[in-house]
C-alpha cells in the first residue's frame, strides 16, 4: 500500500519525453458541427482536415485540448512584462508610440513562436522544463531592456539594442534545441523530418542574423537596423505557418492554439483592468469622487466587458480550415496591438479627466477670489497663498520647487490688485498649480524632448529660468496624441473583431445575421476611428478633449454593437433555404470523406 501511495504521490520526470501518440490513446475526434446563435456550419471540409489518418511515415502526435500549467505559467511572464513596459514607457509622442508598438511586436511574436511549438509538440519532461525556464528568462530580460527601448534615439540606446539582439539569439537557440528533440523521436520518418528541419533552419537563420547585428551594432551604424528585427520575427512566424499548411503532420489542427490566443486576449484585458485600478487609485489620492469620475470608471469597465463579449461570444473559436486557421491566429497580432492601445488610452484619459476636474476646481476658486476687486494685493496674496497651500498639499507637491513664494511676493509688490503686474503674478500661480496637479497624475512630457506650447499659452520664463508655461504646453500636447490613437485603436479593435469573425466562419455566406453583424462592427469601428480626424481642427478637438465624453463615446459605440449583435442574431437567423440545402450537401460530402 505504501509503495502504491508513493507512486501516486511522486512522479519521476523523463529526461526527454516523446510527443508522439502512444497506442491506446484516444483517437482524433470526428468532424464537429459548430453552432453560432441560430446559424450552424459544418467544418472539417478541407481535404487536409478530413483525411486525418496517418501512414507509417507520418506519425501521429499527441493531442491536448487545453493548455498545461507550465504553458499558463509562461503566459504570466508575458502579462508581467506587458504591465511593466506600459508603466515605465509612457506614450508621449510619435516616436514613443512607434517604439511601444515595436517592442510589443517583438514581445508578441516571441510569445507566439514558443506557443507554436508547445501546442503541437509540448511535453512534460526535464528538458522541456529547462527550455521553458530559459524562455521565461528571455521574458524577464525583455522587462529589463524594455524601459530603455527607444530606436528613435540613434546613438544613446545602442547598448540596449545590442542586448536585445543577444536575447533574441538565446530564444531561437532554445527553439532549435526543442525542434531537434522532436526529430530524435521521429528518426527514419522522412515525411516528418523535412518540415521539422525547415523549422530549425528558419530559426537558425534568425539567430545568425541577430548575432551578426549584436556584433556590428554601434552608435553610428544603428540607424534603422532595428527594422530587421521585425522582418525576422514575422518571416519566422510565416515560415512556421506555411510549413504547417503544407505538411499536415505538423499542422495546428486538433491543437489548442485557439485556446492560447483566447487566453492571451484575457491576459491583455486583465492588464487593462490593472491600469484602470491604477487610475482609480489616483482618484482616491486626489480625493475627487465626483459623479463625472464615477461615470468615467463605469464606462471603462463596460468597454473592457463589451470587448470580452464581442471576442468570446463570436470570434474566439478558430476555423478548422488550416489556411483560415493560420490567418486567424496571425490576425490576433493587430487585434491585440489595437486592444492594448485602446485599454492604455482609456486609462490615461480617465487620469486626464481626473486632473482636469481638479484644475477646473482651481479655476473656479480663483474666479471667486478675484471677484472681489476691492481687495488689496496683500489680502489677495494671502487668500491665494492659503488656497495654493491646500492644493499643493492635496497633490503632494513642494511649493518651493514650483516657486510659489516668488510669485506671491511679486503679487504683493504689484501695488494695484487690478494692474497688469498683479494679473500676471496671479496667472503665474494658477499655471504652476495646474502643473503640480498634472505632475501628481504623472501627466508630463519627457524632459529630454523639445517643449511644445499649446496654441493658447503665451511663453514667459520666470526669474529662475524655468518656464511653467512651456511645461504646461508640452504636457497638454501629449494628450493630443492620446486623443488620436485612442479613437483609432477603438475603431481598429471593432473592425478586427469583424475580420476574426469572417475568418472563423466558413459558412458565413449562409447567414444574413452574421453579415449584418460584420457590417455593423466595421461601420461603427470606422466611425470611431474617424473621430480622430477632429485633431485637424483645434477648436473642435479642444472642445471634445476637455469634455467628459471621450471614454463614454467609445463605450456607447461598442455597447451599440453588442446590443445590435444580440438583436440581429435572434431576429435574422439562417438566410435562405438554398443556403440550408447547400450546407446539408457540404455535410454529406464531409461525412463521405
Amino acid at each position: 500500500m505504501a509503495e502504491a501511495a508513493a507512486k501516486l504521490r511522486y512522479r519521476a520526470l523523463p529526461l526527454i519525453a516523446s510527443p508522439l501518440k502512444h497506442d491506446g490513446e484516444k483517437e482524433r475526434p470526428g468532424i464537429p458541427k459548430q453552432t453560432y446563435g441560430r446559424c450552424s456550419y459544418v467544418e472539417g471540409l478541407d481535404p487536409v482536415d478530413s483525411a486525418h489518418e496517418h501512414d507509417a511515415d507520418t506519425p501521429a502526435f499527441r493531442e491536448r485540448e487545453e493548455a498545461s500549467s507550465l504553458e499558463l505559467f509562461f503566459d504570466l511572464f508575458f502579462v508581467a512584462n506587458l504591465t511593466s513596459f506600459t508603466t515605465v514607457h509612457p506614450i508621449d509622442d510619435r516616436q514613443t508610440l512607434e517604439s511601444y508598438i515595436g517592442f510589443f511586436a517583438i514581445l508578441w511574436f516571441t510569445w507566439l513562436e514558443v506557443v507554436l511549438f508547445d501546442v503541437r509538440f509540448g511535453t512534460d519532461s526535464l528538458f522541456e522544463r529547462i527550455a521553458k525556464l530559459v524562455h521565461c528568462g528571455v521574458m524577464i530580460t525583455f522587462a529589463i531592456v524594455g524601459p530603455r527601448f527607444d530606436p528613435s534615439k540613434q546613438g544613446g540606446e545602442h547598448v540596449t539594442m545590442k542586448q536585445l539582439n543577444l536575447v533574441l539569439v538565446v530564444s531561437r537557440v532554445v527553439l532549435i534545441a526543442q525542434y531537434a528533440s522532436v526529430i530524435l523521436h521521429v528518426r527514419g520518418k522522412k515525411k516528418i523530418i523535412t518540415p521539422l528541419a525547415i523549422h530549425i533552419v528558419a530559426f537558425a537563420i534568425g539567430a545568425v542574423l541577430c548575432l551578426a547585428f549584436f556584433l556590428t551594432f554601434t552608435r553610428d551604424t544603428m540607424g534603422q537596423a532595428h527594422i530587421i528585427w521585425y522582418v525576422i520575427i514575422v518571416l519566422e512566424a510565416l515560415t512556421v505557418f506555411v510549413v504547417a499548411g503544407y505538411w499536415r503532420a505538423v499542422s495546428f489542427q486538433h491543437t489548442h492554439l485557439n485556446e492560447r490566443c483566447g487566453l492571451l486576449t484575457l491576459i491583455i484585458l486583465g492588464e487593462g483592468i490593472i491600469m484602470l485600478t491604477i487610475s482609480t487609485n489616483y482618484m482616491v489620492q486626489g480625493e475627487n469622487f465626483s459623479k463625472g469620475m464615477i461615470a468615467q470608471i463605469i464606462s471603462a469597465v463596460l468597454i473592457t466587458y463589451f470587448i470580452y463579449m464581442l471576442y468570446f461570444d463570436q470570434t474566439a473559436r478558430a476555423p478548422r480550415n488550416p489556411h483560415l486557421h493560420h490567418a486567424w491566429a496571425l490576425a490576433h497580432f493587430p487585434f491585440h496591438t489595437a486592444l492594448v492601445l485602446l485599454l492604455e488610452g482609456t486609462s490615461r484619459l480617465i487620469t486626464w479627466r481626473n486632473a482636469l476636474e481638479i484644475a477646473y476646481h482651481i479655476f473656479d476658486r480663483y474666479a471667486t477670489i478675484l471677484a472681489d476687486n476691492s481687495s488689496s494685493t496683500s489680502v489677495l496674496a494671502q487668500q491665494i497663498s492659503n488656497f495654493s497651500t491646500g492644493v499643493m498639499d492635496q497633490v503632494h507637491a513642494d511649493p518651493v520647487k514650483y516657486n510659489v513664494t516668488g510669485y506671491l511676493t511679486a503679487l504683493q509688490q504689484a501695488g494695484d490688485a487690478n494692474g497688469d503686474e498683479a494679473k500676471a503674478a496671479i496667472y503665474d500661480i494658477f499655471i504652476v498649480l495646474v502643473n503640480a496637479t498634472l505632475k501628481f497624475f504623472k501627466i508630463d512630457a519627457d524632459p529630454n524632448r523639445p517643449r511644445v506650447h499649446a496654441r493658447w499659452i503665451t511663453t514667459r520664463s520666470s526669474d529662475d529660468g524655468s518656464d511653467p508655461y512651456a511645461d504646461l504646453g508640452a504636457a497638454l500636447q501629449v494628450y493630443d496624441l492620446v486623443f488620436v490613437y485612442f479613437f483609432i485603436a477603438a475603431g481598429l479593435t471593432l473592425v478586427l473583431t469583424a475580420v476574426l469573425m469572417v475568418l472563423n466562419r466558413p459558412g458565413l455566406r449562409h447567414c444574413k445575421g452574421d453579415w449584418a453583424t460584420v457590417g455593423l462592427r466595421v461601420v461603427v469601428g470606422v466611425g470611431l476611428a474617424l473621430v480622430a480626424v477632429m485633431n485637424k481642427n483645434d477648436t473642435s478637438k479642444e472642445r471634445f478633449l476637455y469634455s467628459p465624453w471621450m471614454v463614454p463615446t467609445v463605450m456607447l459605440g461598442i455597447g451599440l454593437v453588442v446590443v445590435l449583435d444580440g438583436v440581429l442574431g435572434w431576429a435574422m437567423g439562417p438566410a435562405t433555404e438554398e443556403g440550408e440545402k447547400e450546407r446539408e450537401e457540404e455535410k454529406g460530402r464531409a461525412q463521405e470523406a
